[in-house]
């Protein structure tokens, strides 16, 4: 029993041995079994082995204060862009915007470091019906319109104005006012236009890259109207940064742009 044994560990230690030393290699790849990867195999598949350098003990540690170097300067810079931030204030009234823009001046900011951006607000105008005395008298009115199938809603969000009906809103009065011209040639009588919000120009002041410093100075500033200076609307800062950038030569007080703030009419 004991010889059996030993000749069994015997025949288990030779094919340990050959399969060392890859006997068996050829029989594992045609039948589909990867081969057992030795130290000589790994050392043929290097890639491009002939650029490996051994450096001496001063080289290499000169190599790593050069790399710790490049990555702090990097970080540095990260850190220095994430540091200025887009701020705006506003909008403002006419008069107000000088206000604000001499609130500016004041508190010790330079002459073109921030923008003056001026929306032309065209107002917002609706061809109204009301105001009813009763509900009744409203849905009557609202159910006699619909029968001439013109398009009308009863009016939220203007409580002088309620209960009452519009007939369509507009960005420009005298696109209101052919909205009515053209009712009243489909038989509205008693309709009329009324103003919403009137007409007006609306300045923003925006700084594109305020350093902490400015920011500072911003946040104990009063404005004219409005919780003051924060943070630049979505996607505005990239832009500002670039607008900031071309105003090279700008007037004293900042640099301005215009741009309307509605181009034509929108019945709804």
């Amino acid at each position: 029993m004991l010889r059996i044994l030993a000749i069994v560990l015997l025949v288990g230690n030779a094919l340990l041995l050959a399969a060392q030393f890859g006997a068996f290699d050829r029989l594992a790849a045609a039948g589909g079994i990867p081969s057992q990867q030795r130290e000589p195999e790994r050392l043929l598949r290097q890639v491009n082995p002939q650029g490996m350098r051994i450096l001496p003990p001063q080289a290499a540690s000169a190599a790593l204060a050069s790399a710790a170097a490049s990555a702090a300067q990097a970080a540095a810079a990260a850190s220095s862009a994430s540091a200025l931030a887009c701020l705006e204030a506003g909008p403002f009234a006419a008069g107000e915007a000088e206000a604000a823009e001499r609130t500016l001046r004041d508190a010790g900011l330079a002459a073109g470091s921030w923008q003056a951006l001026v929306v032309e607000d065209r107002g917002e105008f609706i061809v109204y019906m009301g105001r009813f005395a009763e509900r009744e008298l409203l849905q009557r009115k609202l159910d006699e319109l619909r029968r001439l199938k013109i398009e009308v809603e009863e009016l939220h969000g203007a409580a002088a104005l309620q209960p009452g009906l519009s007939l369509g809103r507009y960005d420009e009065r005298g696109a209101a006012d052919a909205a009515l011209a053209r009712l009243a040639q489909r038989g509205v009588r008693t309709a009329r236009v009324v103003t919403l919000r009137p007409a007006q120009r609306q300045t923003t002041l925006r700084i594109a890259a305020a350093d902490a410093t400015t920011r500072a100075r911003l946040a104990g500033l009063t404005m004219p109207s409005g919780p003051g200076f924060g943070a630049c609307a979505a996607g505005a800062g990239a832009a500002a940064a670039a607008a900031a950038a071309s105003a090279g030569a700008s007037a004293p007080g900042g640099a301005s742009a215009s741009a309307p703030a509605g181009a034509g009419s929108t019945g709804r």
